[in-house]
């Protein structure tokens, strides 16, 4: 609708341009002195050219709205039925019986009149402010609630709201002729005391008890609308409002009291009742009915009318549509219509009349707009900043008509003055003798930079203009400033919309308190940013109602100066001499017939003191005896044709207001000197009478306009004085005036001054563009004052003569050198108590050096008299009076000085962008401010009601170029504050969207590609706090459970994993820290992170922007660049809880969990793929040592990209189809078992192809549950809040994040027992806190302290009644095996919800106890789970580390044949599952497998070990878990070696290259060459030569055991090489190094370690063979045996459990007996190495016996060459039957 779309043109706009000054001196105009800098005198080849002005006017001062794009407004239509229904409810029925709107008749009729008032609301009103944040909000849920039920009451007796008043309203009984009033009476006495029974007493949360003062009168009334136009409003009236006013002042609470009109229309004997002394009547109850034919029957009573106020409403925006639009028709649907709207029909009856056009004359703008937009009413409520005018208006006594005609005329000049001041008159109120009107600046659609200036300016204009009206005589005037509830009051069918809070109370307290005056309070003082000229601060006054009132004042705007000794006088103008000068020198020419121009133009920033400045020329001319004419211009003037011209003539013919008859047109004659017919041309100009001769109305508009000038000029032309006019702020003139202000300027009589503010306009106006483009009117731009005269500046405004260092230097870093700006600071410390002004002596001035006070020269605190005369006086008695008292000022509240104040303007200038919105946009707005600061708009969507896709794209083109939201994935410049609002000149104009995702303009209405774009986030987060703080608490919770429903139900995935693109972030500023490990040369780069503004984060969709990143776990932590709670991970931590059972020998884990890459990246400008993290001075001192890797060595490594195949894989054939093909495999295969299953898992569809590199779907989850965290506290949910807090503890322990579990479950723990949270049921408070204790057990664990996660375990157990202690007889593997095969029971929901959680305790209990080396708790915790898991459903998670866990016990335990039954336990599990195994759980299952692997690995079951190692290693690679990889490849390797499967061990090793690609370390080529060495030394096969290996080692960067197990294996193996090879040298390189590590504390007891251990045993007796022989040697023969004797003596545990390497362990054994010359016994032993190997089929350990007992020394011909046989000349059959020809024997005898 066009309401009032002219008047918006005034609203300043606040999208306004800010640049520096220094642009403006390219164009040599006149400037500001700054500090020595003087001006010179304007040349005529300064000024610019006109095309130059233009273009620099439309650069500083026009300004480009991105309001002015109404193309994607909401498209209004006509109202519809529920439209009008919804309008209906907001006005009385009086309204809806009106016939004929267009007149608006006053109406007359005899009717009944209760007051209700309620008791106890202004205490609740301070009682809910007191409270905080949300009070407000509650007091009005509180007040709608009871007021809604009084409501309901009334309706249903007949009765009719009239007006509403805050807490009390007017109800009307109107009587028919066919009605008695003595009945229409009763009606409502019945009601009233109806209302008291079941109301009369409320208590509320806060325990102020709310009650009821009723008030009935009867009698003729008059109801009459009132305004015109759109701006209509009513009034009823008459002696029965008076009365009833009257006799509600006299009741008490919880009474009815009726007037003694009323009760003369009564029979006393009906009523128990009291009379007063007054004659007014309290009725307590009812005797008889008078409506009863049977006058002695007594009055039943009330029964079942007795009401609670506790029934929740339904509201006419939610009723559906079918429903309204036929109840008029029969069948249910009426039915449900009818029970709906019966309590007011007449509502009903509007719509079918079709009135909605009409009834819109009686409402404010924002409920039309809301309307308009289909848009419920509820979401017009909002919490804002307004400030607020309650005016009252006392007439003068006079009839009812004539009342009327006051009232009419009193609101019709407020609303014009209202609305051009952009506020809005919410209601006027006639409940007795005086008008109160009710005016609000700073409702949606009203919003301007500062409500609490325009409402002080409009306060003042009130007043003047309607005490001035016949009839009025006082008017006083409130102002407050505050955060109020804006939205609707009253029951759903008759309701209105009003602002509720202290704030309003206090302005109505203030009119009450303060009669004739313009008060306002402390808060509109400071906001105002006014001179403090205005205002006088009033003695200390209590207020009804309100403890403490604060600081009141009196406003304005009268020109009052400081008088001292009776001298009006001013402070010294400062740092403006240059500009005095050059007036002073304009002026004093004013007797020549000719000047250099004719006007003078102030061009500067707001607040820079432009005013002041004014005001000392206007002194300076008045001393000169010069006429002075000042106007301060203001928005009224703007919209208000020739209102600027009219005051200005008025002040230079000194005419005085109010102006009494013909005055003004006397003047003009006699200025004239004669009298003219052409006068008449002047009426509408300049607002006079004369007479209109023949021919005006014949002529047309532009001969008009031309005698108007002419007649004006001819008038200004017979001035005989000389005029000085001074017009402010020149961008509030309208153009009207300006065509006679120029005719003005260019009279040689009048000098014109004129001040404009840059940046305070919208729009450009041709004849301010001939303001600038005008050469006879000279520009000065007016800078800002440098910091030495802040010094005196603030002296000036405190009255002192010294202030303290922190304040100016405060002043100096917050003002920027704006004066204005240092007084409103100042004004606001010394509002809030932050400034102390005290005297003290010259000779005490020591005492307070510690302030550092700062004393400006005396001369500019000198005080300089109005009127120059006065000025001798003045110094006189100034001499004469002076002290030895010094006034200083200093701060005693120094954490105000940090203070932001501009955080009110950058407010108001968010709340006008939102005014200019749809209710559509401004509630996609709110929504999106309750998301967070990043949104994803599938979310933003899904949470809107009735979103319209195509509607959406349109509110969020809108609010892109409006520069509130953009693409979260765009690039640009960081902002240089968050406190500045980013113009549209401010960053770059061309809008665009980054989101990948298709887009055809084609088939999107045309609308850009940003207006779907999927990642949005606000550009300011004072934006989005702003838009979250206007929603009322209800609807904020609603919203929060809304976004907490939609995350809860949809599982996020990362784009790599099939999700949708979207941001996830932290809530309410919960700013992860940024924490990335780049080089220095990447230290520069500039991410798209503000210090001050909200981070976000991206997901890096484009495979072309992929970071290279190191992965080292099989669950990938991924945490080493970014942790979202200011936490970083120890990257040599290792996972406890995801890794299994520790080994009882190990104080390492046996999976190690650490970091890796980053998931969430913040986009930056890296163009390549290089590893950013990845040390360059090590690749350049390896870069010729280190193996590079070509393309085709992976050619045909197929298996390890086939996931699916791989981890699917049943049978053998399934095997044999991957090319995983043993020959052991034939020989089992038989034909009936030719399709007998293997373990295997069914993976999920899409699995297989998730890219887990860039996979971020964890850290999504985990950032998620932190929103949903803060979302439920905001929905103040607490079961959620414990629950979500719970699961994010959980995934940050898998996650090893365990600095960001721990504080999480401290709260949670803390909120579970907390007795008085009661939303909680007892069983959920149990089991919360079992889960709670044992997550806070497996944290501690992690973080390495057991003892206290020991405590927490124990709480767990009692939660849980565990006794860990005790085993039970059902414990035992094969009892649980047999188990397994039992059909599951079904057991009761709590107990399997208890269940569920034991398992998770339990395997933490496991890992715990293992840990603290007490084994046989630890067992009976695994046993119970595994019991446990095959009983009851539980997640994948729990289930894997279970079994994990128990294969692994049982390992430790030396039992590796009970893993057998444990294998198939896993089987059955995993057969059992009824759903195939998702990405996020693929850890767990290669985990699982790990076990399986090292189990078969342990029972020698070398062919099915490979399988599960292959199984292991490819969900490693595929979870991108290197460390894992790096665990398995060097086991798996010697495995395939022991199967004499060659060409695969040469595959796996080539692995490590690719693996190496992205680690930081070089353990994977240490690794490589390990494993190539091992090649040679087990084998003879050479993949790497000795010599490129053993330069390889020598270079190596780490040396020692903190190089790890591979730089162990490598020198281990390089020297047994050499000490082979007699190459003694270069074995003594390596000697120490090797024998360092015979140490084996912590080893892990797994393959890999009992290898190197066995190898470092092999190099020790081939170091003794070499040595036995020398007698010279005996010594170091006799160590060197020690030495071997107690490795292989620390090895033979192991090796005996580990049945895959203990042939390798006797033959060193049988070696060692040997070179001890033990030969019977060393034969016997190689004999059981023989069949050991056989039986397990270990081909290489069978080859290696072999060749101890042959005499072939082709290996060491091959190991003094230097030359071995390369992996791939001999074919694997060959390698079978003579392997043993190519390998090594040990020998005592070196001269072979």
């Amino acid at each position: 609708m066009n309401f009032r779309r002219s008047r918006t043109r005034s609203r300043r706009n606040s999208m306004n341009i800010m640049v520096s000054t220094e642009k403006w001196r390219t164009y040599g105009r006149k400037l500001s002195r700054k500090d020595k800098e003087y001006l010179e005198e304007d040349s005529v080849d300064d000024l610019p050219q006109a095309c130059e002005l233009k273009d620099w006017f439309e650069e500083f001062f026009m300004q480009n709205n991105a309001e002015n794009d109404q193309s994607d407004q909401d498209v209004e239509v006509n109202l519809t039925k529920k439209q009008t229904l919804v309008l209906s409810t907001l006005v009385p029925d009086e309204i809806l019986l009106m016939k004929n709107f267009s007149t608006g008749d006053p109406k007359k009729f005899v009717g009944v009149l209760m007051m209700a008032d309620v008791s106890g609301y202004t205490a609740l009103s301070e009682k809910y402010n007191n409270t905080g944040k949300g009070g407000t909000y509650k007091l009005t849920v509180t007040l709608n609630t009871y007021l809604g039920s009084l409501i309901e009451v009334i309706y249903s007796h007949g009765g009719d709201i009239i007006k509403f008043a805050g807490d009390a309203f007017l109800a009307l009984w109107k009587t028919d002729k066919r009605t008695f009033l003595s009945h229409t009476i009763h009606t409502a006495i019945t009601c009233a005391l109806i209302i008291q029974h079941s109301f009369g007493s409320y208590e509320t949360d806060v325990k102020v008890n709310l009650k009821m003062k009723l008030a009935i009168s009867a009698g003729n009334l008059i109801f009459a609308p009132i305004g015109t136009g759109i701006d209509m409003n009513y009034i009823i009236i008459g002696l029965p409002v008076i009365e009833a006013k009257v006799a509600e002042s006299l009741c008490a609470s919880g009474e009815v009291k009726l007037t003694p009109t009323a009760w003369g229309h009564c029979y006393s004997r009906n009523y128990d009742h009291f009379i007063d002394g007054d004659s007014h009547v309290t009725i307590k109850s009812i005797l008889y009915d008078p409506r009863e034919n049977d006058v002695s029957k007594p009055f039943p009573g009330f029964g079942a009318m007795i009401r609670q106020a506790n029934k929740s409403f339904i509201t006419i925006e939610n009723l559906p549509d079918h429903l309204l639009d036929n109840v008029t028709k029969g069948g249910t649907t009426i039915s449900k219509a009818n029970d709906l709207l019966t309590l007011r029909k007449t509502i009903l009856m509007a719509k079918e009349k079709n009135i909605g056009s009409e009834i819109r004359k009686f409402m404010i703008r924002p409920v039309l707009t809301q309307i308009d937009a289909h848009q419920p009413l509820e979401y017009l409520t909002e919490m804002r900043q307004v400030s607020v005018l309650f005016v009252t208006l006392k007439p003068r006594e006079c009839p009812f008509p004539q009342l009327i005609t006051i009232v009419n005329n009193s609101y019709q000049i407020s609303c014009e003055i209202v609305y051009k001041s952009m506020g809005c008159v919410n209601k006027i109120i006639l409940f007795d003798k005086d008008i109160m009107i009710l005016v609000i600046f700073g409702l949606r659609g009203f919003k301007h930079e500062s409500e609490a200036q325009a409402a002080l300016k409009c306060a003042f204009s009130i007043k003047k203009s309607v005490s001035a009206l016949d009839g009025v005589i006082e008017v006083s005037v409130g102002v407050t400033t505050g955060q109020v509830y804006c939205g609707v009051v009253g029951h759903p069918f008759r309701r209105e919309f009003t602002v509720i809070g202290a704030t309003v109370n206090k302005a109505a307290r203030l009119m009450c308190g303060f009669r004739n005056k313009i008060t306002c309070d402390e808060a509109t003082f400071v906001k105002s940013k006014m001179s403090s000229n205005g205002f006088t601060l009033q003695p200390p006054t209590e207020l009804k109602g309100i403890v403490h009132p604060g600081k009141i004042y009196e406003y304005t705007e009268e020109i009052r100066a400081k008088e001292l000794y009776n001298i009006p006088l001013t402070s010294p103008l400062l740092n403006r001499s240059d500009e005095m000068e050059y007036f002073e020198n304009w002026i004093n020419d004013y007797y020549l017939s000719f000047r250099d121009f004719d006007a003078l133009l102030l061009i500067g920033e707001s607040r820079i003191g432009k005013t002041r400045l004014l005001q000392w020329m206007a002194r300076y001319a008045k001393n000169k005896d010069l006429t002075v004419c000042h106007l301060s211009l203001t928005s009224i003037h703007s919209a208000t044709p020739y209102l600027a011209l009219n005051q200005i003539i008025e002040q230079m013919l000194e005419l005085d207001k109010p102006i009494i008859g013909f005055a003004k047109e006397e003047k003009i004659v006699n200025l004239l000197s004669y009298y003219c017919d052409e006068l008449c041309y002047l009426n509408n100009v300049l607002k006079v009478r004369f007479a209109y001769h023949e021919e005006f109305s014949s002529q047309n508009e532009i001969l008009r306009k031309e005698k108007e000038k002419n007649i004006f000029k001819k008038l200004i032309f017979c001035l005989s004085r000389t005029y000085v006019i001074f017009l402010d702020d020149l961008q509030n003139l309208d153009a009207f005036s300006w065509d006679f202000l120029a005719i003005m300027i260019e009279n040689m009589k009048i000098f014109t001054v004129l001040t404009v503010t840059r940046g305070k306009f919208c729009s450009v106006h041709s004849w301010l563009y001939n303001v600038f483009i005008k050469n006879n009117i000279r520009k000065i731009i007016l800078g800002t004052i440098s910091s030495t005269w802040i010094i005196p500046l603030a002296c000036q405004i405190l009255d002192v003569q010294a202030v303290s260092e922190d304040l100016c230097n405060a002043l100096e870093a917050k003002c920027t050198g704006m004066p204005g700006l240092v007084e409103s600071f100042i004004v606001h410390l010394f509002s809030n108590g932050a400034l102390n002004i005290m005297k003290v002596r010259e000779n005490e001035l020591e005492t307070w050096q510690d302030e550092n006070l700062k004393f400006p020269d005396p001369n500019l605190l000198r005080p300089i008299a109005i009127n120059a005369n006065d000025q001798p006086l003045l110094d006189q008695f100034i001499k004469e009076n002076i002290t030895e008292e010094i006034s200083i000022c200093f701060v005693i509240q120094k954490d105000q000085l940090n203070i932001d104040i501009n955080v009110q303007n950058v407010d108001a200038l968010i709340m006008m962008q939102i005014d200019s919105l749809t209710p559509y946009q401004q509630l996609l707005l709110k929504i999106a401010s309750v998301i967070g600061n990043v949104l994803s708009r599938h979310l933003l969507e899904n949470i809107m009601y009735e979103n319209n896709p195509l509607t959406t794209a349109k509110a969020i083109k809108r609010l892109f170029a409006m520069r509130i939201l953009s693409c979260a994935n765009s690039r640009y410049n960081k902002m240089a504050s968050t406190g500045t609002l980013i113009s549209n000149y401010s960053v770059d104009s061309n809008l665009s969207c980054e989101c990948c995702f298709d887009y055809d303009s084609d088939m999107n209405d045309g609308l850009p590609k940003y207006a779907f774009c999927k990642v949005m986030k606000f550009r300011n987060k004072n934006s989005r706090k702003t838009f979250y703080d206007l929603l009322p608490l209800n609807q904020k919770k609603e919203f929060h459970l809304r976004i907490i429903h939609y995350l809860e139900n949809n599982n996020q995935k990362c784009p790599d994993c099939g999700g949708t693109v979207m941001i996830v972030q932290s809530l309410f500023n919960l700013q992860p820290n940024i924490i990335t490990s780049i080089d220095n040369q990447y230290a520069n780069e500039e991410y798209l992170e503000d210090s001050k503004s909200d981070s976000y984060f991206e997901l890096q969709c484009e495979k072309e922007n992929k970071i290279p990143y190191n992965s080292h776990s099989l669950r990938d932590t991924k945490s080493s660049s970014l942790n979202m709670l200011n936490n970083t991970v120890d990257p040599k931590q290792d996972s406890l809880i995801n890794s299994g059972t520790k080994s009882s020998k190990s104080e390492t884990t046996f999976i190690n969990v650490s970091q890796c890459a980053p998931i969430l990246k913040v986009k930056s400008s890296y163009e390549n793929n290089t590893d950013i993290r990845r040390r360059s001075t090590k690749r350049v001192t390896m870069s010729n040592i280190c193996k590079t890797v070509n393309s085709e060595t992976f050619k045909g490594n197929s298996i390890f990209d086939n996931l699916r195949s791989v981890t699917e894989a049943k049978t053998t054939k399934d095997w044999h189809s991957l090319g995983v093909i043993d020959s052991e495999d034939k020989l089992r295969i038989t034909k009936t078992e030719k399709q007998k299953k293997s373990f295997c898992v069914n993976l999920e569809k899409g699995v297989s192809k998730t890219d887990y590199s860039k996979c971020t779907c964890t850290d999504i989850n985990i950032i998620i549950l932190e929103q949903l965290i803060q979302h439920a506290k905001e929905a103040e949910v607490k079961f959620k809040v414990i629950d979500f807090l719970i699961k994010y503890s959980y995934f940050n322990v898998l996650e090893n994040n365990f600095e960001n579990a721990l504080p999480k479950l401290e709260e949670v723990e803390s909120i579970c027992l907390d007795k008085t949270v009661s939303d909680i049921a007892d069983f959920d408070r149990k089991r919360f806190l079992g889960k709670i204790y044992s997550l806070k057990a497996a944290s501690y664990l992690i973080s390495g302290r057991p003892i206290i996660a020991k405590l927490n375990i124990e709480k767990a157990a009692r939660i849980y009644h565990m006794n860990l202690k005790k085993n039970s007889n059902f414990l035992q593997i094969t009892t649980l095996l047999k188990a397994a095969k039992l059909n599951r029971k079904k057991h009761r929901l709590h107990k399997a919800l208890i269940q569920t959680d034991t398992i998770f305790f339990l395997n933490v209990a496991t890992v715990l106890y293992s840990t603290l080396d007490d084994e046989n708790t630890s067992r009976i915790a695994a046993l119970r789970s595994l019991y446990l898991v095959q009983r009851i459903e539980c997640s994948v998670i729990d289930l894997c580390d279970t079994l994990a866990n128990m294969i692994q016990m049982e390992l430790d335990r030396g039992m590796p044949e009970l893993t057998v039954d444990l294998e198939k336990i896993s089987y059955n599990c995993l057969e059992s599952l009824k759903r195939p195994i998702k990405a996020d759980e693929m850890f767990a299952i290669g985990k699982l497998l790990f076990a399986i692997f090292r189990a078969r690995t342990a029972r020698g079951q070398i062919a099915s070990a490979i399988r599960s190692g292959f199984r292991a290693l490819v969900i490693s690679l595929f979870l991108h878990a290197d460390k894992i990889s790096i665990d398995i490849i060097p086991d798996l390797f010697y495995l395939l070696l022991a199967r004499c499967r060659i060409e695969e061990a040469v595959e796996i090793v080539n692995l490590l290259l690719k693996l190496g690609k992205n680690q930081t370390t070089l353990e994977c080529e240490t690794w490589y060459y390990a494993l190539s060495l091992d090649l040679i030394l087990d084998a003879g096969f050479q993949l790497e030569s000795p010599y490129e290996i053993s330069r390889f080692a020598e270079f190596s960067l780490h040396k020692g055991k903190a190089a790890g197990e591979s730089r162990r294996r490598l020198v281990i193996g390089l020297w047994t090489y050499w000490l082979r090879t007699d190459f003694g040298k270069k074995a003594k390189r390596y000697e120490n190094e090797a024998l360092n590590w015979s140490t084996r504390d912590n080893e892990d007891g797994s393959l890999k370690a009992i290898i190197s251990g066995i190898r470092l045993a092999e190099a020790m007796l081939e170091s003794l063979a070499s040595k036995v022989d020398d007698l010279k040697k005996v010594v170091d023969v006799m160590e060197l045996r020690s030495l071997a004797d107690r490795e292989l003596a620390e090895l033979e545990r192991d090796a005996r459990n580990l049945r895959t390497i203990y042939p390798r362990w006797l033959l060193l054994k049988a070696n060692s007996l040997r070179l001890s010359g033990r030969l019977t016994t060393a034969t016997i032993i190689f004999n059981q190495a023989v069949e050991e190997a056989r039986r397990i089929n270990n081909r290489l350990e069978q080859a290696t016996a072999l060749a101890a007992t042959s005499n072939s020394i082709y290996w060491i011909q091959n190991a003094r060459s230097g030359n071995f046989l390369l992996w791939n000349i001999l074919s694997n059959e060959n390698t079978k039957t003579s392997w043993h020809h190519f390998l090594y024997k040990i020998l005592t005898n070196r001269n072979v």
